[in-house]
């Protein structure tokens, strides 16, 4: 019998990698919440939202300019401040979105408030769900 590793848990599996327990183990479920969350941020609304949120940051991580002064504009993405699984009715509100690096939006996480100062301002088009 041939052994092999498991390429998500690393484990040694005697027999093919597909035989690994780890893999037999089901994934909680989303909530049909969670999954209708999902569909709104994945839609054609939300890519426009998005684009108009980091043109109005300049194109550039808010946090990094303001914070450490440093103009990072590779890997961005709109960071909601009062988190979306929290607060499903500000998804497309301006002024709970900033633009951050990738690097930026893991560290604040899902925390409430902002570790540095920022305004938003509103867009000109309005969104909704």
């Amino acid at each position: 019998m041939i052994n092999s590793i498991c390429g998500r848990c690393n484990q040694l599996v005697k027999g093919p990698a597909s035989k690994c327990p780890c893999k037999k183990k089901n994934p909680k479920k989303k909530s049909k919440e969670e999954r209708e969350r999902n569909k709104v941020i994945t839609s054609y609304k939300w890519g426009k939202f998005r684009k108009q949120i980091i043109e109005r940051d300049e194109e550039h991580c808010q946090r990094c300019f303001i914070k450490y002064d440093y103009n990072e504009t590779a890997n961005l993405v709109v960071h909601h401040i009062k988190p979306r699984l929290k607060s499903l009715e500000l998804i497309f509100e301006a002024t709970n979105c900033v633009t951050l690096c990738r690097l930026c939006n893991t560290q604040l996480g899902t925390k409430e408030e902002l570790d540095f100062i920022f305004e938003a301002k509103e867009l000109d088009v309005e969104y909704s769900l």
